[in-house]
């Protein structure tokens, strides 16, 4: 009898541990998501890959102009998270604005 309570207590406390590791995760995903996003990074790890500085160099875009370009991006294959578009966004009509 003794091992059965055994089992079933460290049963509970092996799915209590589970759960809390569960738990842990997306309250770490929020954080992440409250970070400040940096454009310069961005731009350099999302627009890099698939296109050269020299065409963003030719284009002199105001913000509202770059935000519909990077809406046009995310319709293809880029993906962007609101906070990333907007920091990109912001880079964008910094670095290569009118």
């Amino acid at each position: 009898m003794k091992r059965a309570v055994r089992g079933i207590t460290y049963g509970f406390l092996g799915c209590c541990v589970a759960a809390a590791a569960l738990l842990a995760v997306p309250h770490a995903a929020a954080q992440d998501k409250t970070a400040k996003v940096d454009g310069k990074s961005l731009f350099e790890q999302k627009c890099l890959k698939c296109h050269k500085v020299e065409k963003f160099k030719s284009q002199h875009n105001s913000r509202s102009e770059w935000e519909t370009i990077l809406s046009r991006m995310e319709r293809n294959s880029c993906v962007l998270s609101e906070a990333e578009a907007t920091a990109l966004s912001d880079y964008l009509a910094k670095q290569y604005g009118k």
